[in-house]
């Protein structure tokens, strides 16, 4: 997602493909991250993708990526369900002890 291994005539292309992979994928991910939030880390099944604990933190690096080349906004980042300190945490594991703190 990331090099400079272009021409500099090649960036405007390299920056569409990049907001094209983040925002064609928003909509699961958002869905999918919520849902394993909301169920406090179960395994779950979103369509025919099983996800468990390990996905969690491939799904946050997912939005962090995004968050960081522009692809997305807050708002978009918003709808996981987590807010952008959790987010900003970049800790899968950080998010869920600080959701079951009582």
């Amino acid at each position: 997602y990331q090099g400079w291994d272009l021409h500099p005539a090649q960036l405007p292309v390299r920056y569409a493909a990049c907001y094209a992979f983040f925002l064609e994928g928003l909509e699961p991910a958002s869905t999918r991250l919520k849902n394993f939030i909301e169920k406090a880390a179960q395994a779950t099944l979103v369509g025919d993708v099983f996800d468990d604990a390990a996905t969690g933190q491939g799904l946050l690096n997912y939005f962090l990526r995004a968050m960081n080349c522009g692809a997305i906004s807050d708002a978009e980042v918003r709808a996981t369900g987590l807010t952008l300190e959790e987010i900003r945490t970049r800790s899968f594991v950080k998010i869920l002890a600080g959701r079951r703190k009582p």
